[in-house]
């Protein structure tokens, strides 16, 4: 697979972003299927819907169809971009922009965001998205990755 955009960072390999392109593609085209084949069984996802108090929290790849249909229910239209994706310790940190229309409302809404995703065996184990880039560095590291909690000096520069 080809890398779309020069700014991604060398020294995540292109296997990785490749991964990350693919999950926010698939995420963006609403690919269920796709989606959950990237999933670990057991993976642990926090949304901004869940930071702001809403029922968002996906814990698991059963709960994958109702977290679009709920995004459906209240998005006209809803897309992520991805601006930059690198490694931090040993997750992957992208940043970019959520690009949205509401559906009752019909407002447009165009928010930054980070998300920290946590790969083994090709699959995602955890995903934490931040409102910013700047909260996903702070972020305490996901459990089971020890290896990112001794880069945590790296992070914050």
């Amino acid at each position: 697979m080809r890398l779309r955009s020069a700014r991604y960072c060398l020294e995540v390999a292109p296997s990785d972003v490749d991964l990350v392109r693919a999950f926010f593609d698939a995420y963006n085209a609403r690919d269920i299927e796709t989606v959950e084949e990237m999933l670990d069984p057991g993976v642990e996802i926090t949304t901004l819907s869940a930071r702001a108090g809403l029922p968002a929290r996906w814990e698991s790849r059963a709960n994958t169809r109702r977290y679009f249909e709920q995004l459906d229910e209240s998005w006209a239209e809803l897309r992520v971009e991805i601006h930059d994706c690198k490694e931090v310790g040993g997750s992957l940190v992208a940043s970019g922009a959520i690009r949205g229309i509401g559906k009752a409302s019909q407002a447009e809404v165009v928010e930054t965001f980070a998300t920290v995703l946590l790969v083994r065996g090709s699959r995602f184990i955890r995903i934490d998205t931040y409102s910013d880039r700047r909260a996903a560095l702070e972020a305490p590291a996901p459990s089971g990755a020890e290896e990112r909690s001794a880069a945590r000096p790296e992070a914050r520069r």
